[in-house]
């Protein structure tokens, strides 16, 4: 599970193995931040241990990142 936020809005989903995701209204905005959560879901939530923000966009900048199953 993933949640994405910048100033004023809030989403979360689920990306499968290999997939991506597109949030068109993330585009250009700055202070996005990105988090993920191990799924299943757990209580309390097992948060792994990084976070992405992107202080300011640039012209065709995307963010990519690998997760794997140990």
């Amino acid at each position: 599970m993933f949640g994405i936020t910048s100033p004023g809005h809030g989403d979360c989903g689920t990306i499968d193995p290999g997939g991506t995701s597109d949030w068109p209204k993330y585009d250009n905005q700055q202070n996005v931040k990105v988090s993920f959560n191990v799924l299943p879901v757990s209580t309390p939530p097992q948060v792994t241990p990084f976070k992405i923000t992107i202080p300011k966009p640039h012209a065709g900048m995307t963010v990519t990142i690998g997760i794997s199953k140990l």
